[in-house]
């Protein structure tokens, strides 16, 4: 077993960290300068461009665990590790959680992240510890699907390891999942109840065991049979269940162990039967929701407070009913074909808009949203309601004029 690296006083600097040095990693890697911590980032990419923020660089995949962890005993003669993050996701977290661990530094245990990863053993946990989800089974043989008799559809299928809603798809009858189930790489399958209601994502802040609402927003999906990800609109219409989903959270870091962390929590609000955890992750989450949604609307730097906590500096917990604006965060996508053009824009000309960004290169293929890396761009914007926050976004969207060639 690895032993504990063991910290000691020191004038030297102090690092944090950053698992990922990606465009992604940016937010992060730029809130620890701005703390006064110097960075060590980890990449397997030389030219990842957070690289140019960082201090010390550890060119290494991030699935070398110990392989960065002896670089890290090398390069840090004087100063601190004070504590390691990523805002990625998957393997990234699992090396931040081990890292932490041999560096003494607060985050959850290294031996738990799996069971968030692997989604048949984090729906074990919630029935244990009797946090309400909807019904599942896991489909290991594609010739046996009997056993979902006393399912009724619609159900929900989906890979038991995986994200970015990649093969998640509504099932209509027994035909189309046996269909489906034939259709998807080798794998096992989870095969889900399907709960109606909206559908709202929790970001919170667990410090030292104890679970704190960051934000909740709405999140607007694509129709079915996928669900691709289109808006995510904070504040949610559901802010007033704050107290209940605060609940959640609490069991989840009661239940996997975690002492500090971000948490991610997707919630289905079903008008009779309440609130249904569909999944929870240790992290940060995407969607812009950190980096811009929160600080935008609420004014809580989620990045910032989160970095305070786990390397024991003073921090500020957030205060769950603030509410300054709208925020509106809307995905581009199109259908099959060619992307051929856009045109760039500046925010000075709309109102409202904070940010755009465009995923695809010129030349790269569209196609119609099955999963979330189908979109081609999104747009963020404020508003003094949201509708105004929704139609800046539309409007910055008719001015990219995105052009999309049939492909030949």
């Amino acid at each position: 077993m690895t032993k504990l690296w063991n910290k000691r006083s020191s004038v030297g600097p102090q690092f944090l960290v950053s698992i990922g040095a990606g465009i992604n990693q940016m937010p992060l890697i730029k809130e620890a300068k701005l703390l006064g911590f110097s960075v060590i980032g980890v990449d397997i990419n030389p030219a990842a461009p957070g690289f140019l923020h960082c201090d010390i660089r550890i060119i290494e995949s991030i699935e070398n665990f110990n392989e960065i962890f002896v670089k890290l005993k090398e390069f840090v003669v004087a100063g601190e590790i004070m504590g390691v993050l990523s805002k990625s996701y998957g393997t990234a977290i699992k090396c931040a959680a081990y890292l932490a661990e041999r560096f003494n530094c607060t985050l959850m245990p290294s031996g738990r992240v799996d069971d968030f990863l692997h989604k048949e053993r984090m729906k074990d946990i919630f029935l244990q510890n009797g946090i309400a989800s909807p019904r599942f089974q896991i489909v290991t043989d594609r010739k046996k699907l009997r056993f979902l008799d006393e399912f009724s559809f619609p159900l929900i299928a989906k890979p038991a390891f995986g994200h970015a809603k990649k093969g998640v798809k509504l099932i209509s009858d027994r035909k189309d999942l046996e269909e489906h189930v034939t259709s998807i790489p080798p794998g096992p399958v989870l095969i889900e109840e399907y709960i109606d209601g909206d559908e709202i994502i929790a970001a919170g802040l667990i410090h030292r065991g104890s679970f704190h609402v960051v934000e909740l927003t709405d999140k607007v999906l694509s129709p079915p049979p996928y669900f691709v990800d289109l808006m995510h609109l904070a504040p949610s219409r559901h802010f007033s269940l704050a107290r209940e989903v605060s609940k959640l959270g609490q069991k989840i870091a009661d239940a996997f162990g975690i002492i500090t962390s971000p948490l991610i929590m997707e919630i289905k609000v079903h008008p009779e039967k309440g609130l249904s955890l569909i999944e929870a992750v240790p992290e940060f989450g995407g969607e812009f929701i950190p980096d811009f949604v929160i600080p935008k609307r609420t004014g809580y730097n989620f990045i910032a407070e989160t970095i305070k906590a786990v390397t024991g500096k003073e921090f500020k917990l957030p205060k769950a009913g603030t509410k300054k604006k709208n925020i509106a965060v809307k995905y581009i996508t199109g259908r099959e074909g060619i992307f051929s053009s856009f045109n760039p824009i500046t925010s000075t000309g709309i109102h409202g808009l904070l940010f755009y960004r465009i995923f695809k290169d010129v030349g790269s293929p569209i196609n119609p949203p099955e999963t979330n890396h189908d979109r081609i761009g999104v747009v963020i914007a404020e508003g003094k309601t949201m509708r105004e926050a929704v139609d800046a976004c539309d409007c910055a969207i008719e001015k990219l004029s995105i052009k999309i060639r049939p492909a030949k």
